[in-house]
């Protein structure tokens, strides 16, 4: 601009031109040059691949984990019309409104090293469940009524064990019609997930979690908390006693009734077992609620008195707490004598889980004995049936007489 001022003047034009022109060209040559540069410091930096991450993150794992197989990475992406982010977020509200608790984030990732349609669950970095899903295909479910069978590749159902089929989605109207119950490759998943998260509900409840639900608590009653926590109940016993709740999957959103019970007993027992069988009396509507059919009925199978006794004679009393000696031979056939009622009485149940009702003093121990064989089946007491529920018994469970005295 200075250069074509000075042109105006008496100076001679032609050097000026001429130095004019020198100038444009330096300067276009050195955009030019800077576009370049610009443009390959752009690419380098996406081609660049992401900064690892510091190893004191790689040494923390996450709290709720889904590896998935290449196959099924159009599960979860949303251009491939895939649904299962949304899903486990409606899950994750599901769990707060059904157990009070806030399941963590889930995180989804890729895992080459898997089958193509396979997927692992992992809580804090240790798997608790795997499955198979087929991407494109409709999960057709034996209900037990089925009509005709219907063409398919066989399976089982992941969450609850239950024989299945693969079909085409074209065969969707003739499954349904047949009596099977037809679900989507992503449902398969999310379910099988969330029962999962459920049988495990008690090892997401850290200490961190127990602080943040006891915060949430002090808003609506601040009153309960100051009082209670941590002078009469420390944060760690009231961890241990949500986890055993959570392990028969007792809801917990009534927080104010369970801390209200524990400061009541806390300062009689420090035995979490016998405080969470006072915090179950406390629940008992809630409990009755989760296994009552709409009519009020609940139906139950309940143990001959002989072997309520017995159970109860094994138990060894001390300042200690409370060991239970049984033979483990014994054992055995109490369970195998519970499955086989469950068994026979559970077609019977239209879908309801089945239910063991028991003297309140061998609950917690009948419990401990049926939950590897049998962790689906409730075990209740007398003590936590409310009124208004009207208990029918569908079985009794007895020993045969050759079986070892009792």
């Amino acid at each position: 601009m200075f250069l074509v001022v000075l042109m105006m003047t008496p100076l001679p034009k032609i050097p000026l031109m001429g130095l004019a022109g020198a100038v444009f060209g330096i300067s276009t040559i050195k955009i030019r040059k800077g576009k370049e540069e610009d443009a390959e410091k752009a690419a380098a930096a996406k081609a660049k691949p992401e900064r690892e991450e510091r190893p004191e993150k790689l040494i923390l794992p996450d709290p709720m984990e889904v590896e998935v197989g290449y196959g099924l990475i159009r599960l979860v992406d949303r251009k491939q019309g895939g649904d299962l982010l949304d899903r486990i977020t409606n899950m994750r509200r599901q769990m707060a409104q059904e157990l009070g608790i806030v399941v963590p984030p889930v995180r989804i990732r890729d895992n080459i090293q898997l089958q193509p349609n396979q997927y692992h669950v992992k809580i804090r970095g240790g798997k608790v469940a795997e499955g198979e899903v087929l991407p494109g295909h409709l999960l057709a479910i034996d209900s037990g009524m089925v009509v005709d069978k219907v063409a398919g590749t066989p399976t089982t159902e992941p969450a609850f064990g239950l024989p299945a089929l693969w079909i085409a989605q074209d065969q969707r109207q003739p499954a349904e019609r047949n009596n099977y119950t037809v679900v989507e490759a992503s449902s398969v998943l999310s379910t099988h997930l969330t029962e999962t998260i459920k049988r495990h509900a008690d090892e997401l409840v850290t200490r961190h979690e127990v602080n943040r639900l006891l915060d949430n608590l002090k808003e609506r009653s601040p009153k309960l908390v100051e009082e209670l926590v941590p002078t009469v109940i420390k944060p760690g016993e009231i961890q241990k006693a949500l986890q055993y709740l959570l392990r028969e999957r007792v809801p917990i959103r009534d927080l104010e009734t369970i801390l209200e019970t524990l400061g009541d007993w806390a300062s009689r027992t420090k035995d979490p077992d016998v405080l969470v069988e006072y915090v179950r009396t406390a629940l008992a509507r809630t409990i009755c609620d989760q296994y009552r059919a709409e009519s009020g009925t609940l139906a139950c199978i309940t143990f001959d008195p002989k072997i309520e006794e017995s159970i109860g004679a094994h138990l060894e009393v001390s300042e200690h707490g409370t060991l239970w000696a049984m033979p483990p031979n014994l054992q055995t056939k109490i369970v195998q004598a519970v499955k086989s009622e469950v068994d026979r009485v559970l077609p019977s149940l239209e879908g309801r889980a089945a239910v063991i009702l028991c003297a309140p003093r061998v609950r917690l121990w009948v419990r401990r004995m049926l939950e590897a064989s049998l962790p689906h089946v409730a075990v209740l007491s007398y003590n936590e049936i409310v009124r208004g529920v009207q208990v029918e018994s569908r079985g009794m469970v007895v020993l045969n007489d050759e079986s070892e005295d009792v």
